[in-house]
């Protein structure tokens, strides 16, 4: 989340509240650790956000229900507010999503159906709320949630450690029509480890001596949040040859809660773009790679898959790195060629490189000439010379003599074609008792980047 001006956000409060307390929901008491079948932090009951000058409170109870309503399962959440409510209504960016509804004064719930909108949510989407009440400045405020799917009453001896978090990453299978996959985690020091229940069990992968992987695809993680009554078994044989088991329950949590008074959710929590570790990691795997785990959650990797290197990484300085041209078959005057005894011409030579694939700046071909002059000193500035485009660069110079150029068919290929940002030049040289030049031309290649320098030169005696 990105904060836009602290008077206008929340303060994020991920406290548990006292067993049984339900005067807390309206107060400011400080929520006080439950305590019982487990301490982790998916044990709180309630979740709570306030805005700062404490207009606005809220607080939802964590922990999702499932219900059957009009012939569909459906996952409610239920929360709470400090003021008289007059409207609810809940959605994602751009798109209605959910039902919310006020169920009292100041009490509210979000319906969200199985399939497409549970899914979509326990990928990590947030979800937001706008909130209109009858009091308060202002009457209209937003919350955005997050829900996840989360282990809680652990029960059974510590040699067996299921963790809390179950989390979307980036997974694609064999079909290549699915990349969400649910995964989880288990220390164990244990030969195998294996999971049953009634339904919704994951695919156990041992990842090292201590440690197995937990894997749903969201058809088996609904089945095993729904009913959240029902406990996974875990039954390792431990590598003293004991056998141990453990039970768990994996339930829909609201793990994330913030408000914000400010007129538009979207500048408050926008979307955040393709991070440049998460970048770097899906494009340091090896061809073929389909589990992208490792590199983030399913949502991070997704947009930086989308995303191309120029929207990630930071702008270059300009820079041209030397590459390797191929002969060419055929130049319009090679050296010696055409040449007498009163007159000489022919080409040099041809150089190619690469500019940077995210330029900071556009890149100009004025900009490329008098890169090479200050680094090589091989080429005069770029005023000396005329800038022109494709279409005059075959008029009067000493390379090409049409758009069928031999030459320009050979370096077009190796370019990529194209338009072409040229300049050329030309400079006497010192010749006893003749005249002497030495011709520049210099193309640039937008398209893919390339940049290619030719020299030639001709001369007569007196």
């Amino acid at each position: 989340m990105k904060f836009l001006g602290f008077a206008h956000l929340c303060a994020l409060v991920l406290g548990a509240t006292a067993c049984g307390n339900t005067a807390i929901e309206e107060s400011r008491a400080v929520p006080v650790e439950e305590t019982g079948v487990s301490t982790a932090a998916a044990t709180a009951t309630r979740i709570y956000a306030y805005e700062p000058t404490d207009t606005h409170q809220l607080s939802f109870e964590t922990l999702g229900t499932f219900e059957t309503r009009n012939g569909r399962r459906v996952l409610v959440i239920r929360g709470t507010t400090n003021r008289y409510l007059k409207d609810v209504f809940s959605f994602v960016p751009d798109d209605a999503f959910g039902t919310a509804s006020i169920i009292s004064e100041r009490r509210f719930e979000v319906v969200l159906e199985e399939g497409h909108e549970l899914n979509t949510m326990l990928s990590g989407m947030p979800l937001f709320v706008s909130i209109d009440t009858f009091t308060g400045a202002p009457t209209r405020y937003y919350a955005q949630l997050v829900l996840s799917p989360r282990f809680f009453d652990f029960r059974g001896p510590n040699s067996i450690a299921v963790h809390e978090n179950v989390d979307p990453v980036y997974v694609r299978n064999a079909a290549g029509t699915d990349n969400l996959m649910y995964r989880g985690r288990v220390d164990s020091a244990a030969t195998s480890l294996t999971v049953t229940g009634p339904d919704g069990t994951p695919v156990v992968t041992r990842v090292d001596a201590g440690t197995f992987q937990l894997d749903w695809r969201y058809p088996a993680v609904y089945q095993a949040v729904d009913p959240h009554t029902d406990p996974l078994t875990f039954t390792a044989t431990l590598n003293s040859g004991a056998v141990a088991s453990k039970t768990a329950r994996l339930v829909v949590r609201v793990t994330g809660l913030a408000i914000s008074t400010h007129n538009d959710p979207y500048i408050t929590w926008p979307t955040p773009a393709c991070q440049p570790p998460v970048y770097h990691c899906i494009h340091a795997q090896p061809a073929g790679t389909l589990d992208f785990g490792a590199c983030g959650t399913h949502r991070q990797v997704q947009r930086c898959m989308l995303a191309s290197a120029c929207e990630v990484l930071p702008g270059q300085p300009l820079s041209l790195t030397e590459i390797a041209f191929p002969p060419p078959g055929h130049a319009r005057q090679t050296p010696g060629s055409g040449a007498s005894a009163t007159t000489w011409y022919g080409l040099v030579g041809i150089d190619a490189y690469s500019t940077p694939e995210c330029p900071a700046t556009p890149v100009s071909i004025q900009a490329v000439v008098d890169h090479l002059h200050e680094t090589t000193q091989t080429v005069p500035p770029s005023d000396w010379g005329e800038v022109t485009d494709r279409a005059g660069m075959v008029v009067d110079n000493y390379f090409f003599g049409s758009s069928s150029s031999p030459l320009l068919g050979v370096i077009d290929a190796f370019a990529g074609g194209g338009p072409i940002q040229a300049w050329f030049a030309w400079e006497e040289l010192p010749c006893h008792n003749c005249h002497s030049y030495a011709e520049y031309g210099a193309l640039y290649y937008p398209n893919s980047g390339k940049v290619i320098m030719l020299k030639s030169y001709h001369g007569y005696d007196w």
